[in-house]
């Protein structure tokens, strides 16, 4: 199905003042925002939380967790355990499978470790969307517009602004990821590069 979104970023832009820079982006670049600021208002509450409920990354988490633990007890029960030598001609070739639990728990875990602490990864990737954002404008523009970006988010999300959802909060948001999350940080560049170049090419066809 495709969504058409001419009428709601064009209604959008026509709720933000005459001043507001955003105003100056092309077509392309205007639907491009909208979408990114409507998905981070569909995944947040109307002061800017994630909305509660299960998180498949901590899921992804908890298990490699325990693949780690499971390797371990596999080692001292079945392949070091009293009957080992008994099941040996069934486990000979399964030998690797504890080390390589543990390589797979330790892997993973690094990997997810960059998306945040435990019960903090849906979290982060909810405000990458938003520096997803912040990020794509500066490209556009030379300047991050947090303030207007705040005012367009008001007319996209149709919510009045808080403390939480400022252009003030919109620059904390994007240092507390730079700084905690790099490499988090560093995708979001690069998303925000890709999408540029996506609706360039839009513009320019």
């Amino acid at each position: 199905m495709v969504v058409d979104l001419v009428g709601p970023t064009a209604q959008a832009f026509r709720h933000i003042a005459a001043t507001n820079p955003l105003r100056k982006l092309s077509e392309p670049d205007r639907k491009l925002l909208y979408s990114m600021l409507k998905v981070y208002a569909v995944v947040t509450t109307p002061d800017g939380k994630e909305r509660s409920g299960d998180d498949p990354l901590e899921r992804v988490a908890k298990l490699a967790r325990e693949a780690a633990k499971f390797g371990a007890k596999l080692e001292s029960e079945v392949f070091q355990g009293p009957y080992s030598d008994v099941i040996l001609p069934f486990t000979s070739s399964f030998s690797d499978l504890p080390e390589r639990l543990a390589e797979f728990s330790k892997l993973v875990g690094v990997m997810l470790d960059q998306f945040g602490k435990p019960g903090h990864k849906d979290g982060n990737l909810t405000k990458q969307l938003l520096i997803l954002a912040s990020e794509f404008v500066r490209l556009k523009t030379g300047q991050h517009y947090d303030e207007h970006l705040a005012e367009l988010y008001q007319a996209i999300s149709e919510r009045p602004l808080t403390a939480d959802l400022s252009g003030d909060a919109i620059r904390k948001k994007r240092e507390y990821l730079k700084e905690s999350y790099p490499v988090l940080f560093s995708q979001t560049l690069e998303r925000a590069r890709r999408a540029g170049e996506s609706s360039a090419a839009r513009e320019s066809s």
